[in-house]
C-alpha cells in the first residue's frame, strides 16, 4: 500500500502543470480510498492537501509565467492546444461553474488552474471554487477506493445488473439505436428548420 508522502506525490503531480500530463493520480486517489476502509486517515488528507497545492501552484504558474509558458507547453505538447482553448471559452462563459467542476471535467482539469493564472481570476474566487470541486473531485475517486475495498461480491446489485444486461443485451442495443437514431434526427430538423 502506498504511504502517505507516496500519495501526497501523486496526488501533487496530477493536479500540478506539466506533470500532471504523464501522471495519473486516480491510482492514489483510490489507494487512499482502500486506507480509508482499513481506517487510515492520512492517505485521504494527503491526497486533498497535494491536490490543493498543486492547483495553487498552477494557478500561480499560469499568473506569474503566462502567456509565454502557454506558447511554449502548446508547442511541447500540441495536443494540449484544443484543451486549453476550450477551457479559456468555458472560463469566460462560465468561469465559477468550470473552476466548481473542473476536477469532473477530464483532461480539461488538468489545465484549468494554469489557465485561470493566465487569465488573471482573482485567487480568492479560484481557491473557493478550485477547494470545492477538489473535495468533489478527490472523492469521488476516494469513495471508489473505499467501495472497492470490500470487494465486488459485497455488492449484490452488480451481479444482477451485469446478468439483466448479459439477458437483454438484444433490447439494449436496439434501444439505444433507436435513441441515436432519434437525436440526429431531431437535431438535422432543428438545423433544417434554422435556415
Amino acid at each position: 500500500m502506498y504511504d502517505s508522502i507516496a500519495l501526497f506525490t501523486g496526488a501533487l503531480l496530477d493536479a500540478l502543470i506539466g506533470p500532471n500530463l504523464f501522471v495519473p493520480g486516480e491510482p492514489f486517489l483510490i489507494a487512499a480510498g482502500f486506507q480509508l476502509h482499513q481506517g487510515i486517515w492520512t492517505g485521504v488528507i494527503a491526497v486533498l492537501l497535494g491536490g490543493l497545492i498543486g492547483d495553487q501552484l498552477s494557478y500561480w504558474i499560469g499568473r506569474r509565467f503566462g502567456r509565454k509558458g502557454q506558447a511554449r507547453l502548446m508547442n511541447w505538447q500540441p495536443k494540449t492546444r484544443r484543451p486549453i482553448a476550450r477551457c479559456r471559452l468555458l472560463l469566460q462563459r462560465k468561469g465559477n461553474s468550470v473552476l466548481l467542476f473542473a476536477r469532473l471535467l477530464g483532461p480539461v482539469a488538468w489545465i484549468v488552474p494554469f489557465i485561470a493564472g493566465v487569465n488573471n481570476i482573482e485567487w480568492r474566487r479560484f481557491s473557493l471554487f478550485a477547494s470545492i470541486g477538489l473535495l468533489l473531485g478527490v472523492g469521488q475517486f476516494v469513495l471508489w477506493g473505499y467501495l472497492l475495498s470490500y470487494g465486488i461480491d459485497a455488492f449484490p446489485w452488480v451481479s444482477e445488473i451485469a446478468l439483466f444486461a448479459s439477458e437483454h443485451k438484444q433490447s439494449i442495443i436496439s434501444l439505444s439505436l433507436v435513441v441515436v437514431f432519434l437525436v440526429i434526427f431531431s437535431r438535422s430538423k432543428g438545423r433544417q428548420s434554422a435556415y
